[in-house]
């Protein structure tokens, strides 16, 4: 069982400071048992960002939200994306929840509204009022504790400024409902990422981005036991963009079926 003091030390360590802004993807298995559990884990790491940092987390429900059952509700839809995200959604006080049918984010901290605000207003995952693409702005990181830097989200909307031809249906709206958590409902119909292209699919490869990010833009660690990446959020739009630009393919491979 490792303390929480450790625990802080190697954030510190990998980079993480008070003030910080970080998106975090996690693996909570992959830190090999932490004191307090993850309420222990949540609070040393609130505790190292303290009052001028924000905690961002992905809560994404695509799968418990889709066609057949097309109301996402933002106090009651769970997250599909690991132990942490649903634990930080539901049990760390004073957390907000973006307003999206498939691709939400929950943050708390200073920046936290200002990123979780109006994501409703976007008709795709990943547009330009998703707390993703609000976050390089922010001065922004991404984590990837104990998880694959293929599992990178905001790549997704690294691809929504450059529109590669497998990501989008645009003759496809899903008529989602989003219940606010006043209870108000509103009718958003959104576009959906398809990721196939000439009757393959197109399996993600976000992790070569790393080696395309320049120096300072990446750190690399462990934080307990998970190995982990530390990237600048700007890096990550700008560098991938331009990459979208010159090759529309360079972050996926067609392959015969969804991996």
């Amino acid at each position: 069982m490792h303390t929480l003091r450790q625990l802080e030390s190697d954030l510190r360590a990998l980079g993480l400071c008070a003030g910080s802004s970080v998106l975090m993807h996690s693996s909570y298995r992959s830190l090999g048992g932490v004191e307090g559990g993850a309420a222990g884990f949540f609070r040393a790491f609130l505790d190292l960002l303290g009052p001028g940092g924000t905690l961002v987390l992905p809560a994404l429900s695509y799968r418990d939200v889709g066609p057949e059952q097309p109301v996402f509700d933002a106090l009651r839809t769970p997250s599909c994306v690991g132990y942490l995200s649903e634990f930080f959604r539901t049990q760390v006080p004073g957390v907000l929840r973006s307003l999206h049918p498939t691709h939400s984010c929950c943050a708390v901290g200073r920046h936290a509204a200002e990123l979780t605000a109006g994501h409703e207003r976007d008709e795709t995952p990943v547009g330009p009022n998703s707390p993703f693409a609000k976050l390089p702005e922010a001065g922004g990181w991404i984590l990837m504790l104990g998880c694959s830097a293929d599992r990178n989200t905001s790549m997704h909307g690294v691809e929504e400024t450059a529109e590669p031809p497998y990501l989008l249906d645009r003759a496809v709206r899903i008529p989602y409902v989003l219940r606010a958590a006043g209870g108000t409902e509103i009718p958003r119909p959104s576009i959906p990422h398809c990721f196939r292209f000439g009757g393959r699919f197109c399996a993600q490869r976000y992790a070569r981005i790393l080696d395309m990010l320049p120096p300072g833009a990446l750190r690399r660690g462990r934080v307990l036991d998970a190995e982990c990446v530390l990237m600048r959020a700007s890096a990550v739009w700008e560098v991938g963009k331009k990459a979208l630009e010159r090759d529309p393919f360079c972050f996926v491979e067609l392959v015969e079926e969804e991996e």
